[in-house]
């Protein structure tokens, strides 16, 4: 067994350096990377490679060493097949990485395997440069596995790189613990570099010894610009002149589905969306709070959520307010900080309102609703445009106050979601939902009303949208509330648009809470850039058929297709689902589906 265990040690060993030259397309730019980052990715890389081909050797030669009294030669050539293979599976990845800035996954192999050739294609010159690449690991495999084998007979030496390379990479994690909680971004996103690597962290001890408080994780700043490797925008923003300064107020209901903006259920809202412009098939980006506002402000998917919040960079929505000096207005019901938005959509605004006074939603919505208030009666003062969000609680707690009578019977007055099963009439917990519908858009209406009565409302933007919508078992499958599923119910929300001097109309075409950034930030702040640059939306007023919206939760994503669900879950899957969420035979890879996973790291980059 010990002469095993040291031919396995040896192969981990000696299959090292070339896997330290593949390190090189996943590490930080040298020339503007500390010692410190550099120093901590090579121990990273040296102890991550080490433990892969350790597990390789483990898993696929220990056995059959083990169990043979000589090792001949076919046993030789097998143990460089493996060598072979684990090789090409780093290069394959390293190569990815390189081009793309993500790592492979099944979605991605699927594509490959199934595409039928349409999705990737590969020219004569790179199959040959392929050629040649597998030529030189191979003779790099035969050399390692002979040397392995000689030196596993006699040589104890091993135990020396072994040590090393463990202590390396203990070493690199404990680093990674102190920077996670410090926050510091240059060390944190080598773990988004380096394949399956996740390091220690360790906040609760490091609390416990005084380190850090629990204050600091959860109102730590980061610095802005510190891009690590998340590009974003892709290029410094730029402006021209714009005729009329425009005031800009986005007001979200939280949980809002799309067939709750009727004239019965929100008669304020709709009334006031005559004057103006009703999108009647938008989506969210995501099927939950924190990818539906993330996708709402960087027009980005909810995929970017962690490097963005590594990265410390904010939505260039909040940039461009910077930029051109409005007053940012940020008026939440619930808290920024979980989800994490002051640290990501928000990051270095130094004022940043952080959360609603009240014991009851109806106290935190109202009390947004009177700092709004006092924020308009500063600008009137200061004589300063604004950039407004206003973001409501009491749908996402489906309640209306005490002594609130809705129009919408029978209904429940609470809700027992243990109590939810598939044959659950879901009529008066629906009804329940449409009376906090109908309270929300009585706060609406109070909000519009205090621009009106400031003298905003001839000079102010007003959305109002959603962050993600709610089911109610609407596919039969036992599906209640968010976060669960891509179906309509869940992610087709409503937006409604009044934009001075650019009339009204009712648009069928389908759009997405992407294209607020892309509509905004050229047509009101005067960016210059090209929309991609920024956001993978378009322009609202010049709209052209899209194939699919992306969309994401905190397990998987989606590429939500007219007729179908495409999922990519969290092992990077490819799943098929019709739009009832029943698996369907429609598992076309079509080239639309490649440049959708593409989009998924299109922001990534060293620069």
């Amino acid at each position: 067994m010990v002469k095993s265990l040291r031919l396995i040690s040896w192969f981990a060993v000696l299959n090292l350096p070339l896997a330290l030259y593949y390190s090189t397309f996943f590490a930080p730019d040298f020339n503007k990377s500390s010692a410190g980052v550099l120093m901590t990715f090579a121990a990273a890389a040296i102890g991550l490679f080490f433990i892969y081909f350790l597990l390789g050797g483990l898993i696929f030669l220990f056995v059959p060493a083990l169990l043979k009294k000589t090792w001949g030669k076919g046993f030789i050539f097998y143990s460089v097949l493996i060598a072979l293979l684990l090789q090409i599976v780093l290069a394959v990845d390293a190569h990815v990485f390189s081009l793309y800035r993500f790592h492979v996954n099944l979605a991605m192999l699927d594509l490959f395997v199934n595409g039928g050739g349409q999705i990737i294609s590969f020219s004569t010159a790179t199959i040959l440069s392929i050629v040649l690449e597998v030529a030189v690991l191979l003779f790099f495999a035969a050399a390692a596995v002979i040397l392995a084998f000689s030196f596993a007979q006699n040589s104890r030496k091993v135990i020396y790189f072994v040590i090393i390379a463990i202590a390396l990479y203990l070493g690199a994690n404990f680093v990674h613990a102190f920077a996670s909680a410090k926050a510091v971004l240059p060390i944190t996103e080598i773990a988004n570099r380096l394949p399956v690597y996740k390091p220690l962290t360790m906040n609760s001890f490091l609390i416990k010894v005084g380190y850090i408080t629990e204050e600091d994780i959860a109102n730590r700043k980061v610095h802005v610009g510190q891009s690590g490797f998340f590009k974003y925008p892709k290029e410094k923003l730029q402006y021209a002149p714009v005729e009329k300064k425009l005031n800009v107020l986005w007001l979200a209901i939280d949980t809002l589905r799309y067939d709750a903006f009727t004239k019965d259920i929100m008669p304020n809202a709709y009334a006031f969306s005559e004057g103006g412009y009703v999108f009647n098939d938008h989506y969210s980006s995501s099927n939950s709070t924190r990818g539906g506002i993330f996708g709402l402000f960087y027009g980005l998917p909810p995929s970017y959520w962690q490097v963005a919040l590594s990265a410390g960079i904010p939505a260039a929505i909040v940039q461009a307010t910077r930029d051109k000096n409005y007053a940012l207005g940020v008026f939440t019901s619930a808290t920024v900080f979980k989800p994490e938005f002051h640290n990501t959509v928000f990051v270095g605004e130094k004022n940043l309102r952080p959360q609603s006074e009240g014991n009851t939603v109806f106290e935190r919505d109202a009390d947004a609703i009177n700092d709004f208030a006092e924020f308009l009666g500063k600008r009137k003062a200061d004589n300063k445009n604004f950039f407004s969000f206003i973001f409501l609680d009491n749908v996402h707690s489906t309640a209306i106050p005490e002594g609130f009578k809705g129009p919408f019977q029978p209904s429940w007055t609470t809700v027992n979601h243990l109590a939810l099963k598939e044959d659950t009439d879901p009529t008066p917990y629906f009804n329940l939902y449409k009376n906090s519908v109908y309270y929300a858009d009585l706060n609406i209406k109070k909000i519009l009303d205090l621009l009106k009565d400031n003298g905003y409302d001839e000079n102010t933007v007003v959305v109002i949208t959603s962050d993600h919508g709610e089911e109610f078992n609407d596919n039969g499958d036992n599906f209640w509330g968010h976060n669960s599923n891509f179906t309509n119910a869940q992610i087709k929300i409503p937006l409604i648009i009044k934009w001075p001097g650019k009339g009204h109309g009712s648009v069928d075409m389908t759009t997405s809470a992407y294209d607020l950034t892309a509509t905004i930030l050229p047509e009101v702040f005067g960016v210059t850039n090209p929309i991609s640059d920024f956001s993978i939306g378009q322009n609202l007023f010049n709209l052209k058929p899209v194939n699919y919206v992306l969309c994401g939760s905190y397990l998987e994503n989606a590429i939500v297709e007219k007729d179908r669900i495409v999922l990519i879950d969290e092992l990077g899957m490819l799943r098929f689902k019709d739009k009832h969420y029943n698996d369907t035979d429609n598992t076309a890879r079509d080239a639309h589906l490649l440049e959708a996973v593409r989009t998924f790291s299109e922001y990534l980059g060293d620069k």
